[in-house]
C-alpha cells in the first residue's frame, strides 16, 4: 500500500537541509520516492502562513482548498511512496508576525487530513513527521534567523522569555496527534540524526524503509540555512536597533555579512 509521510516542521530543525537532500537525490529517489517540496505548495504554504498569522477562516478555507487541488493532481496509479516536506505547512515560525507558538498547527493539519479524504476515497498510509530540536538550541536559532532575515529588535534574552510555550515542540506534535487521530506521528530529535549516515533525512529513510542500496547512493549536502555566528548575529541586531530606514539597513546588514565572509576566508588562508 501507498504511504504518505508529509514532513511539515518545524523551523530550524533541519528542514531545509532534508528538502535539499531530497531536491539533489530525485533522480536516486525515483523508484522508491514521489517527493513535493514548498516549490509545489507555495500559494497553500502561503494561506497557511496567513491563516496562523490572522486566524481568519477564509485563509484556512483557502490552505484547504489548495491542498485538495494539490492531493487530486497526484498520479491515480503511482505505486511510489509520496513524500511531502514543508515546514510552512505547520504556519509562521514563532517569532514572526507577533507568532507565540505553533497553535495553528493542529487546525492547518486536521484541515490537510480533511481535504485528503474529500480528494482520496481511498486515501494512502499518513505518517505525519515531525523533526525536534532542543529549547534553548531552538530558540537560538529562531533569534538568529529572525535577526537576519528581518527587523528583529528583541534581545536573545526577551526573545527566550516570550516563546518558552513555543520551544515545547513535542507539546506542539501532541496538539497535532490529537487533531489527526488516529493518524500515525512521528517525531526525531535534530541531534540524534546528526551523526547518522543519511544526517537529519535519516528517519524519514527509516519510516519508509528505504533499502540500503538505496541510501548507498544518496549525495549528501552541506547543512542549509545555517545561522549566522554569534557575535555577527550581535552585530545586526544593533544595526537593527538603529535608526537606520529600511533600505540603509539592509545595505548595512549585508556589509556586515560580507566583512565577516572576507574575515573568515583571511583566516582560513593563513
Amino acid at each position: 500500500m501507498t504511504r504518505m509521510l508529509i514532513h511539515a516542521g518545524f523551523h530550524k530543525t533541519g528542514t531545509s537541509t532534508v528538502q535539499k537532500m531530497l531536491d539533489v537525490n530525485r533522480e536516486t529517489l525515483a523508484p522508491l520516492a514521489q517527493v513535493y517540496l514548498h516549490e509545489q505548495l507555495a500559494e497553500t504554504c502561503n494561506a497557511a502562513r496567513t491563516f496562523s498569522a490572522k486566524r481568519r477562516s477564509v485563509a484556512l478555507k483557502k490552505f484547504a482548498a489548495g491542498m485538495q487541488t494539490f492531493f487530486q493532481s497526484l498520479p491515480k496509479d503511482d505505486p511510489r511512496d509520496i513524500v511531502i516536506s514543508a515546514e510552512d505547512l505547520s504556519g509562521l515560525m514563532p517569532g514572526r508576525r507577533n507568532q507565540s507558538s505553533y497553535g495553528a498547527a493542529p487546525l492547518l493539519m486536521k484541515a490537510m487530513l480533511l481535504s485528503l479524504e474529500e480528494a482520496m476515497p481511498e486515501p494512502p498510509e499518513l505518517i505525519f513527521y515531525y523533526s525536534l530540536r532542543d529549547p534553548h538550541s531552538w530558540l537560538t536559532s529562531c533569534h538568529a534567523h529572525h535577526v537576519r532575515v528581518v527587523r528583529m529588535t528583541q534581545s536573545k534574552e526577551d526573545f527566550f522569555a516570550d516563546h518558552l510555550e513555543a520551544a515545547d515542540l513535542q507539546h506542539a506534535v501532541d496538539r497535532v496527534r490529537v487533531a489527526v487521530a488516529p493518524h500515525r506521528i512521528e517525531t526525531a530529535w535534530l541531534h540524534d540524526a546528526q551523526n547518522a549516515p543519511l544526517g537529519p533525512l535519516q528517519p524519514i529513510a527509516n519510516l519508509l524503509q528505504w533499502p540500503r542500496e538505496i541510501c548507498e547512493k544518496i549525495k549528501p549536502v552541506a547543512p542549509v540555512n545555517v545561522g549566522l555566528p554569534k557575535p555577527l548575529t550581535s552585530e545586526i541586531l544593533l544595526l537593527n536597533q538603529s535608526d537606520l530606514d529600511i533600505k540603509a539597513l539592509n545595505r548595512a546588514k549585508m556589509e556586515a555579512r560580507k566583512k565577516w565572509r572576507r574575515q573568515k576566508d583571511e583566516i582560513s588562508e593563513t
